[in-house]
């Protein structure tokens, strides 16, 4: 429960740079603070995808049989 609350709260976190991202890009301020905000969304991104895959490897996170 506490690695799924994990990866929502990642996902939160992602969703709020982006909207960030976007704020900057649609007020022109620093081209370099909107690549700030969707660098750190690619970060968060690959950390979730890292924590699923080694939750796969590990039995935590177990995925659906696939039906047959």
């Amino acid at each position: 429960m506490l690695f799924k609350l994990l990866i929502v709260l990642l996902l939160f976190c992602m969703i709020g740079n982006l909207m960030l991202g976007l704020g900057a890009m649609l007020s022109r301020r620093d081209p370099q603070l909107m690549s700030r905000y969707i660098g750190r969304r690619l970060w968060f991104a690959v950390i979730i995808l890292l924590l699923l895959i080694l939750a796969l490897a590990t039995g935590l996170l177990v995925p659906n049989a696939t039906p047959g």
